[in-house]
């Protein structure tokens, strides 16, 4: 299962919102099978869930199932319209430019609204050994940024955001029961960074 403290929180911010699920095909559509697909979490809650992706194949194999996915970049897309709530799991360590996509999500979002989002964490154990140890870390070829929690909030509050929260959790099914005993004692060691952050109510100058 996922973690509680992810999947507890994006449940409790979506439930009745209308929401904007960013990079939700995650990685290939044949995830939709899969109880942990965070886009069928957010559906059962929504009110209403729009999902924006990049992969265009998978976005049409899921619209052909019935899903509301739009196809284009999170960084630049115009939808054309607002919502309470966005969700980007795991997405903005793929992206080129992070503080444009934070930009362009803020821009989605009704005033006083708010953004949910994910991303590993640098300072996890088995990462931080692996570079110690004068080994490459393992890293998904398809990362291209790291956001320690110092650096993520900085990054959105120069895109705009405020009321900025992040939180640690595990994510790791393997190593579980060793993460969690060393994170009890040292949060900033777990798997995963959560962040919550608000659209400032008022427009900002």
């Amino acid at each position: 299962m996922l973690s509680n403290t992810r999947l507890d929180t994006i449940r409790r911010k979506t439930l009745g919102k209308k929401v904007l699920d960013v990079g939700c095909v995650d990685h290939r559509s044949s995830n939709e099978q899969g109880e942990e697909w965070l886009h069928r979490v957010i559906r059962e809650q929504a009110a209403e869930l729009v999902g924006l992706d990049f992969e265009a194949d998978e976005v049409r194999k899921l619209n052909e199932r019935g899903y509301n996915i739009v196809h284009g970049d999170a960084e630049v897309k115009e939808l054309g319209r607002t919502f309470e709530v966005v969700v980007a799991g795991e997405l903005i360590e793929h992206l080129e430019n992070p503080g444009r996509f934070l930009r362009n999500m803020r821009k989605h979002l009704v005033p006083g609204g708010e953004i949910v989002l994910t991303t590993p964490n640098p300072f996890y154990p088995k990462r931080l050994a692996e570079i110690l140890s004068g080994r490459k870390a393992q890293v998904n070829p398809q990362h291209v940024s790291w956001f320690c929690p110092q650096t993520l909030e900085a990054m959105m509050a120069r895109a705009g955001f405020v009321d900025i929260e992040i939180t640690p959790f595990n994510n790791s099914q393997r190593l579980r029961g060793l993460v969690e005993a060393v994170s009890r004692f040292r949060p900033w060691f777990a798997t995963n960074l959560l962040a919550c952050a608000r659209n400032p109510a008022e427009p900002t100058p």
